[in-house]
């Protein structure tokens, strides 16, 4: 029994100092206040990135998801970019104001529709579907630069996702 309790409390202790120190799977680096958790899916590894009565960045991966930022969708954008991150192409998008898309989230936080960054990481070059994505309902200019600070510091190449 001694034993057990050792092993929850360091488990515990490990899981508290990631968090803490806000490297996350992908070597991403959350802000102050954030943490994150996994989360379940049949073929592809999610999570949610969150802090309290703020942003939920949710995180999917897989061999089949395709980009969630998508090219092809650019009159439902506000904007589109596309930009080399860590050796990986990465889509950017803000879904415009006002337009109700798959991406709304289950708690919009009251918020109206629309207004939800996606970023895509092409894991296996353009025209792959194996992409790493994130999606987050952003209420203004500072939660998109929340958002951004945290999303830019994903390294697929550190894995762990």
């Amino acid at each position: 029994m001694r034993k057990v309790l050792l092993s929850l409390a360091m488990f515990l202790l490990v899981s508290q100092h990631v968090s803490a120190s806000g490297n996350a799977f992908g070597g991403l680096e959350l802000l102050e206040g954030y943490s994150v958790k996994r989360g379940s899916a049949v073929d592809a590894t999610t999570w949610t990135i969150e802090k309290r009565g703020g942003l939920a960045i949710l995180f999917e991966a897989g061999a089949s998801e395709g980009s969630w930022a998508d090219p092809k969708e650019r009159d439902t954008y506000s904007w589109y970019r596309e930009q080399k991150v860590n050796g990986y192409t990465a889509r950017f998008a803000l879904v415009k104001g006002g337009l109700k898309t798959r991406w709304e989230p289950d708690n919009s936080r009251g918020l109206p529709p629309g207004n939800i960054l996606l970023v895509s990481f092409l894991l296996e070059g353009e025209r792959s579907s194996h992409t790493a994505n994130f999606s987050v309902k952003v209420a203004n200019s500072r939660e998109i630069a929340d958002a951004l600070l945290m999303v830019m510091t994903f390294n697929p190449s550190k894995g762990a996702f």
